[in-house]
């Protein structure tokens, strides 16, 4: 589990999945070297099942444009010998009416064959999104905390367009454009031995300089990834942290590092397309040393009777359709290392398994009252170093349980335990007297509510956020909560109202109306049991005093867990517990505490109201 070890050292082992490793740096391609691979291959191939008769069509297709595409030398061949120099004017019409036909019929099939392939491509690339995304949503918050999310990204989606070229065009590409190739030397063959084998002398010198210029183009193009996911990441980063930066003036700073990851991709990405272009002008100048020749020998093969006019051109025209394919099947090759590399990487993902999972046997939690027990608790992140030490707690159905101590003391870390982010590595926590490991997930996290320190709304506009606690919501709800917590008022003064786009108007509000959407959020859902982390801390002492009134409204007839560094916020919690080195060492009332002449609680809270005095302002923690 990711609690017990820095880093996954192997998968779980799973006969149907290729057996691969998630311990790697998504900066780091060395693995793109890796030969192909059947396993992987098949695993990534078993996404194309539900569109097997898609991807039959999209073949067939493809077959019959290859094969219109090597009749037309051949028509052009009898048009020559059996029409102009026969003098034959009814072959003449038929001919040149066959050539029309079969290039509007080829141009017809290749506008069906790419809108096939495209199709193909596409479905198949949205359900490897979706079930990574379906199965990443699965993982634990140590998931999220050991992989930066900007290379994350970019690798899952740059691994899965590898994959859907391979899919869709790699492999059907090597199999037809192989065949095509060997039917296009057959039809060389019967039309003259002789330029045949002279052209044969040329396919080795094209093979020679693919497998030489490839590896130099392969080792650019992967430098040209690493520059990619390195300009994304900053970017990433830079939008996440844009309020520190703002608030250092390092705008320039920003400004510079991102323009020195745009110029190291451009400089990488111009790199690989000088090399890129000079292995298709070495390719080009290969061929054309095959067409001279072809021309030197054609012309005495000509000029002995061996070979008809049309024929030969008929040969000049299969030429390209000879080394088009060679050349096409020695790149697919690469493209098929790479989505190796990427398969590689998504199957790393998709055969861990999620650390915390329903338990077998686990049913879903129904009519819960919200009685909370923890029985001598221990967490640990790390093995052998125990955040949590042997936590005991006993909380009734409709209490407010205050957490309070220092930062690190282990007050967040006991909330996630309780939600089932992480599993206790010793002890219990048990909800209405049943284990939560013997509670299915889902109905666990529905049954509780959270509310954060950094009110976060989504995209959409202020009734979908709030909706977002019970999607079956109706707008009379959405409205009732909004008002049972006091943001009825604000919201109603916005242009839109309850219509507003977060997005357009997010800057006119204010953390605490935030907040207080987020209450909404959270009443909505009507859980059994609310956690508030931290949530009146990004707030001012006057905000904090008007939000007041929505958290007095959400904690009533429900079980409440409050973080808290503010202790005046949580004066009138039935019970406070004083957390320190992960254990609790105080519990009781805001009275009982103060009444401890050396306790934690009273030293805190006496050196929060000092600062209260002498900043004038009535409320503690500023």
């Amino acid at each position: 589990m990711f609690h017990k070890r820095k880093r996954p050292e192997k998968l779980p082992p799973d006969p149907n999945r290729p057996k691969t490793r998630l311990d790697y740096d998504f900066n780091d391609d060395r693995h793109l070297r890796r030969s192909f691979d059947s396993e992987l291959a098949k695993g990534a191939f078993m996404f194309l099942k539900p569109y097997r008769l898609k991807f039959l069509l999209a073949v067939v297709l493809w077959i019959i444009c290859s094969a219109l595409n090597l009749a037309q030398p051949w028509l052009s061949k009898l048009l020559i010998d059996e029409g102009i120099i026969k003098m034959n004017v009814r072959v003449l019409g038929l001919l040149c009416a066959a050539i029309l036909g079969v290039h509007l019929l080829s141009w017809l099939m290749s506008y069906c064959q790419s809108l096939a392939f495209t199709s193909l491509g596409e479905s198949v690339a949205n359900s490897m999104r979706i079930t990574l995304f379906s199965h990443i949503q699965k993982q634990s918050l140590g998931f999220f905390k050991q992989y930066p999310a900007g290379s994350f990204i970019s690798r899952i989606m740059g691994d899965v367009g590898a994959i859907r070229r391979m899919i869709t065009g790699g492999a059907v590409h090597v199999i037809v454009d192989s065949g095509t190739a060997m039917v296009v030397f057959f039809i060389m063959w019967r039309i003259n031995r002789v330029l045949t084998l002279w052209l044969l002398l040329v396919v080795p010198m094209i093979v020679a300089a693919t497998v030489l210029l490839r590896k130099y183009v392969r080792g650019v193009n992967r430098e040209a990834r690493r520059k990619n996911a390195a300009l994304i990441a900053n970017l990433s980063e830079s939008v996440a942290g844009v309020r520190v930066i703002k608030s250092f003036g390092r705008e320039k700073a920003s400004l510079l590092g991102f323009r020195r990851a745009g110029r190291d991709l451009f400089r990488t990405q111009m790199r690989a397309l000088v090399i890129g272009s000079s292995y298709g002008v070495v390719v080009e100048l290969i061929q054309l040393f095959g067409m001279m020749l072809v021309l030197i020998i054609g012309a005495r093969e000509i000029s002995q009777g061996r070979l008809t006019l049309g024929g030969f051109m008929a040969f000049l025209g299969y030429i390209g359709r000879f080394f088009d394919p060679i050349r096409k099947v020695s790149n697919y090759f690469n493209t098929i290392q790479v989505a190796m590399a990427g398969a590689e990487r998504i199957f790393g993902i998709l055969n861990y398994e999620p650390e915390i999972q329903d338990a077998p046997g686990a049913l879903p939690a129904e009519d819960l009252k919200g009685d909370v027990a923890l029985r001598n608790v221990v967490f640990g992140y790390e093995k052998d170093q125990e955040v949590i030490k042997d936590v005991s707690l006993e909380v009734k159905a409709g209490q407010t349980v205050a957490l309070v101590g220092s930062t690190g003391a282990g007050k967040t870390t006991l909330i996630n335990l309780l939600s089932r982010q992480y599993d206790v590595g010793g002890g219990s926590i048990e909800l209405d007297g049943r284990d939560i490991r013997s509670i299915t997930l889902d109905s666990l996290r529905r049954s509780m509510g959270v509310v954060l320190q950094d009110p976060f709304l989504f995209p959409g506009s202020i009734m979908e956020n709030i909706r977002y606690g019970r999607l079956d919501a109706s707008d009379a709800e959405v409205v009732e909560a909004a008002r049972f917590v006091g943001a009825h008022e604000f919201i109603s003064a916005l242009p839109k109202g309850y219509d507003t786009d977060v997005r357009e108007g997010a800057s006119r509000l204010s953390t605490g109306q935030k907040q207080l959407i987020s209450f909404a959020r959270a009443l909505i859902a009507d859980p059994a049991i609310l956690v508030l982390d931290e949530a009146t801390s990004s707030v001012d002492t006057k905000t904090e005093k008007l939000i007041q009134f929505g958290l007095s409204r959400l904690f009533a007839n429900r079980t409440c867990f409050v973080v808290a560094h503010r202790l005046s916020t949580i004066a009138s919690a039935d019970l406070i517990c004083v957390v320190e080195g992960g254990r609790i060492v105080e519990r009781g009332s805001h009275k009982e505490l103060m009444a401890l002449e050396n306790g934690r609680y009273r030293e805190l809270y006496s050196i929060q109201f000092e600062k209260l005095r002498k900043s004038g302002v009535f409320s503690a923690g500023d």
